[in-house]
């Protein structure tokens, strides 16, 4: 592309953690970084060609074991893990800020709603004002959403709901040079799988609160002599997690964390892929699991319903439905599934067929007018004056 915009591409959680948003950056800067003048602010990890790491304060630090969160013990753990990843977001923030200060960026891409928050009211520090993008991988409607440039949206449902003349659709992808069926895997034989065996996987942090492991793990072992391959993040949940498989599956099951670039060897050694969630707002996996020829058994919310296309959508919540589908279907039928879903992602998925859609929309943003920077009103002072005098006269506010 001639007059490349100058992009860079922040996602604080990578080099940290391994989800579906940290692969979605990686991915997005790998394909884009042979064409377009990118570089990629990223939270750990090393340093490599036009790949910055940024000091913030990670959600699995040690220094956040104590977070205190106003929340009912039921939901105690995921309010807790919001404000470790509000620390995380915000301080990543701060620490990009010089780098993004000096960079001359045309378009700063941010994939968490922290980040673009704090960078956004910040935009009066910038000699040049970029425009900012906002990915929302967290299906959030538009009055919950940061103030942005522009919102790239991952599903026509969420489209739907975001803010209008500023969001555009562009799917998750998925490079089908890594993930596709042909990968040659011994995978069973290293974890002492039968070569006719029935295998279920489910990638994804290994937790009860999002992923419903457990709720998998029960559902499959009530599956006879099916297999179940359990790989992903570990969480604080994930001790008991294991226990609960040991004691339903003893010597069908297997636990497994894995780096991205070897999710292809678990997945080939698989029949089907199915995860617990009853919604996501996209889900990776799903995509990768098709890319590789396995069918799909997932939630029926319209997201997946829009995303899958080809699979066995179903009540995740009702016990017994998962293990009904998993018991009633054959392999043949397994198979011309697999098959189905595999041509979705080529035609919809494919990182190489979505390329030229990114070009496109970052020319789009370079060339919109970025957001006026607040000016000095009369209405602005009084309310300054106001503050002030308020801090004076009220205790504690000075």
């Amino acid at each position: 592309m001639s007059a490349s915009p100058r992009i860079a591409l922040l996602c604080s959680g990578l080099g940290h953690i391994r989800r579906g948003h940290e692969v979605f950056a990686r991915d997005l800067f790998d394909l884009l970084k042979p064409d377009l003048d990118v570089t990629l602010f990223k939270g750990g990890g090393e340093p490599a060609e036009r790949e910055l790491v940024i000091p913030n304060l990670p959600r699995n630090s040690p220094a956040l074991a104590g977070v205190h969160a106003l929340a009912s013990p039921r939901w105690m753990a995921a309010a807790q893990e919001q404000e470790r990843l509000r620390a995380e977001g915000e301080s990543f923030a701060w620490g990009a800020l010089p780098a993004l200060l000096a960079g001359g960026y045309d378009i700063v891409h941010t994939l968490e709603r922290e980040v673009c928050s704090a960078l956004w009211v910040n935009r009066h520090l910038f000699a040049r004002t970029p425009r900012i993008l906002w990915s929302n991988g967290g299906a959030i409607p538009a009055r919950h959403q940061p103030p942005c440039d522009a919102v790239q949206e991952h599903t026509a449902a969420n489209l739907a709901q975001s803010q209008q003349g500023k969001a555009f659709l562009i799917p998750h992808g998925v490079d089908t040079r890594r993930f596709h069926p042909g990968v040659a895997s011994d995978y069973r034989q290293r974890h002492g799988i039968p070569p006719d065996a029935f295998v279920v996987i489910t990638v994804g942090s290994i937790c009860y609160w999002h992923k419903r492991t457990d709720h998998v793990i029960r559902e499959v072992a009530a599956v006879p002599g099916a297999w179940l391959l359990v790989v992903g993040q570990e969480t604080a949940d994930t001790p008991a997690i294991r226990a609960l498989g040991e004691q339903l599956m003893p010597g069908r099951i297997v636990f497994d964390s894995l780096p991205h670039d070897e999710l292809p060897q678990a997945y080939a050694a698989a029949d089907v892929f199915t995860l617990g969630s009853l919604h996501e707002t996209f889900g990776i996996v799903y995509i990768e699991a098709m890319a590789m020829g396995l069918p799909v058994v997932c939630t029926q919310h319209a997201n997946q319903r829009q995303i899958v296309q080809q699979g066995e959508f179903l009540d995740m919540s009702r016990p017994g439905a998962l293990s009904a589908v998993l018991a009633g279907r054959s392999r043949s039928q397994w198979k011309v599934l697999g098959a189905a879903g595999l041509e979705v992602v080529r035609q919809h998925y494919d990182l190489r067929v979505l390329t030229h859609r990114y070009y496109e929309a970052y020319a789009r943003i370079a060339g919109l007018t970025p957001a006026p920077l607040p000016r000095w009103t009369p209405y602005r002072s009084l309310r300054m004056k106001a503050a002030h005098l308020i801090r004076r006269l009220l205790p504690g506010c000075g």
